[in-house]
């Protein structure tokens, strides 16, 4: 069975190794069939899912050009090497990544940018979590870089909960490009830090801003840091010495979207 579904010659690249290349389970393949931005090279459907989600799902690929196979749930397990696929496995073509200059300077709607960068993320967990926070509190891309980094991989897109398919993710060469080409467009490089000075509700965000979190262990690099027109820290109260990368990043998203929505916000406006 394994054998029927080698690739071709001519075939688009995979997300990766044959091990490597899929997703599953019902929300985050259907999320992705309904998106129809990332490429999907092969669905398969269990034989034991009722009738109209087998349609549904079938139907959907069909427009995307997406080959679908109706196979026996051991099937699916031994392909997608899971047994928690839940009727639905997909194997994936390359992340499409944005160009970063197709990013605009102007958020959606028009209104002030937010973006976020990251810089050294290694745990594709959390950096799913990122991007799913990203996307719910309304951020207009993320930027990563293209080494030094993990990239979209199917344990990213599983902890984003599917938000990879929303939020446009640019990868870079040099991120220090990327941050000198923000500053020179205008938009304010806000640096996550729990050695700054400036609490997170000191800070304006009703700016076009780009957040940029660092590496879970290190943090932001000095050479970044020296990017950022600010660099600003949560206030804590417990004994552990920092938040989780996602967790704090969800804040600061949280943050941003806040005083967005209340006009002002930040300590001594009016």
């Amino acid at each position: 069975m394994v054998e029927r579904y080698k690739r071709g010659k001519g075939k688009k690249p995979l997300l990766g190794s044959h091990q490597k290349c899929w997703l599953w389970g019902r929300n985050l393949v259907l999320e992705t069939l309904a998106a129809g931005r990332w490429p999907m090279a092969d669905l398969f459907l269990s034989d034991t899912l009722p009738g109209e989600a087998v349609a549904s799902a079938t139907a959907r690929a069909e427009t995307l050009g997406v080959t679908v196979s109706l196979s026996p749930p051991a099937v699916l397990e031994k392909l997608g090497h899971t047994s928690e696929h839940q009727g639905y496995l997909a194997r994936m073509n390359e992340f499409p990544y944005v160009p970063f200059e197709e990013f605009p300077v102007s958020g959606a709607g028009g209104k002030p940018a937010f973006y976020v960068m990251l810089e050294g993320l290694q745990d594709p967990f959390n950096f799913g979590a990122v991007l799913r926070s990203a996307e719910v509190f309304g951020a207009d891309g993320a930027i990563i870089a293209a080494t030094g980094q993990v990239g979209v991989t199917s344990m990213v897109a599983r902890s984003s909960a599917g938000a990879v398919n929303r939020i446009p993710v640019a990868r870079v060469e040099s991120l220090d490009a990327a941050a000198l080409s923000w500053i020179g467009r205008g938009i304010a490089l806000v640096g996550a830090s729990e050695k700054a000075a400036l609490e997170i509700n000191a800070c304006d965000f009703r700016r076009p801003v780009c957040i940029v979190v660092g590496n879970e262990g290190a943090g932001l690099s000095p050479a970044m840091l020296a990017r950022c027109s600010e660099t600003v820290r949560i206030p804590q109260q417990g004994h552990v010495g920092s938040l989780n990368a996602a967790v704090a990043a969800g804040v600061f998203f949280y943050e941003v979207r806040r005083q967005r929505l209340a006009g002002r916000v930040f300590s001594g406006s009016s």
